[in-house]
């Protein structure tokens, strides 16, 4: 079984609360990366966080979260710039946010090659806010590109229009990644702001021609599709208690990497059966439910995926 190398951000999410009748925000561990990698670790995945970890104690807040969940963080970039900040607002059907990046240890990370010896069956994750802002978000795509012909390749583009100044520029910068990748996992949402006139089967199509071996694409309360050159596989949503979404995409796309690594899929992805593919797909759909039954983002461990599936 390989190993997951996960570069993003590590940021801190400031979520409403309310405490003595005050509304107020509170500090969580967070960053879609960062969730995706505790997520793998949970559900059972050998995982390294390569991210940038800021030396503020934000970062030491991250960092030890990190660790107490069992990531690898002895290869993560140490960082002297600040912490990536977040407020996330829950009015609407979806959470909204307002990121702080702006020469953050995110926007300037800088990871290096010559840190890592992955093997051929280990899988590089990349994606989210650490692919928006410059120079960090170039660097990344530059590390992506070096290492994609020693390992595995997996982005989750995560889209955030609020904070992309150059949206040209971010869906340039996606697409260089995708022609080296063989995972991408995407939200429906994700996909109307990369690809607004595709729908997931052209898309997921024109990705596969290219040379991917999975596209998975998350629809909500309709569940996910996943697509390999076999064809396409449906899984819908679990439905039960429900706090809020935050992070259900990061467990989603954790347990996915999990996944392939824990049943050896990653390294034959064309010979993925549409049986296994949705297998698969439905324990990322339990988890999700029941990293939606909490507050904030809380992956679930293997052992609770399994015994709701």
């Amino acid at each position: 079984m390989g190993k997951l190398w996960i570069l993003g951000e590590a940021l801190i999410d400031f979520v409403p609360t309310e405490a003595e009748g005050e509304h107020m925000f509170a500090p969580r561990c967070g960053g879609s990366p960062y969730n995706a990698a505790i997520a793998a670790a949970r559900q059972g995945a050998d995982t390294s966080f390569l991210g940038a970890l800021s030396n503020d104690f934000f970062g030491e807040m991250l960092t030890a979260k990190l660790k107490e969940d069992g990531v690898d963080v002895t290869v993560a970039e140490k960082s002297a710039h600040p912490t990536t900040l977040a407020f996330v607002d829950f009015q609407g059907d979806e959470p909204r946010y307002a990121f702080f990046n702006r020469q953050s240890s995110t926007q300037l990370m800088a990871p290096d090659p010559a840190l890592i010896s992955p093997a051929s069956a280990d899988i590089l994750h990349v994606g989210s806010i650490s692919l928006i802002d410059n120079p960090g978000a170039n660097n990344i795509r530059d590390f992506v590109t070096t290492m994609s012909s020693d390992m595995l390749v997996s982005v989750d583009p995560n889209a955030r229009p609020s904070m992309t100044e150059d949206p040209d520029d971010w869906r340039q910068r996606i697409f260089s990644i995708l022609n080296v990748a063989n995972i991408a996992k995407l939200s429906d949402e994700d996909l109307e702001y990369l690809s607004p006139a595709a729908s997931p089967d052209d898309f997921a199509a024109r990705l596969l021609a290219d040379g991917l071996g999975l596209v998975v694409i998350t629809q909500g309360k309709e569940g996910v599709l996943g697509y390999t050159k076999n064809g396409k596989v449906h899984a819908p949503a679990r439905l039960g208690e429900l706090v809020d979404t935050v992070g259900a995409g990061d467990t989603v796309m954790g347990t996915l990497l999990a996944s392939l690594q824990e049943t050896n899929a990653a390294t034959s992805l064309d010979e993925l059966e549409a049986g296994e593919l949705a297998e698969i797909l439905n324990r990322c759909m339990v988890a999700a439910c029941l990293n939606c039954a909490q507050s904030g983002c809380n992956p679930p461990t293997r052992a609770e995926t399994f015994a709701k599936i």
